[in-house]
């Protein structure tokens, strides 16, 4: 999935949690600080997630930071 997919999501979610790797989108000029949770991410995309001030986590990152989620749906 590429990072301007997760901007989109970024704005209504706190944590965005994505089952597949985080892919860099060099049209995109700006990415907003965010948190995402994802299987792998590729070196640029973490470095611009981490760079606006956001963080990277893998699913058992996210375990232990938060142990007890309410889905959406």
């Amino acid at each position: 999935m590429s990072l301007s997919r997760l901007v989109k999501h970024a704005q209504k979610e706190k944590i965005i949690v994505c089952v597949a790797k985080i892919l860099d989108d060099e049209r995109l000029l700006t990415i907003p600080k965010m948190t995402v949770v994802a299987l792998k991410f590729t070196e640029v995309a973490r470095k611009r997630i981490l760079a606006a001030g956001g963080q990277c986590l893998t699913l058992d990152q996210l375990a232990l930071k938060a142990p007890v989620l309410t889905p959406l749906c």
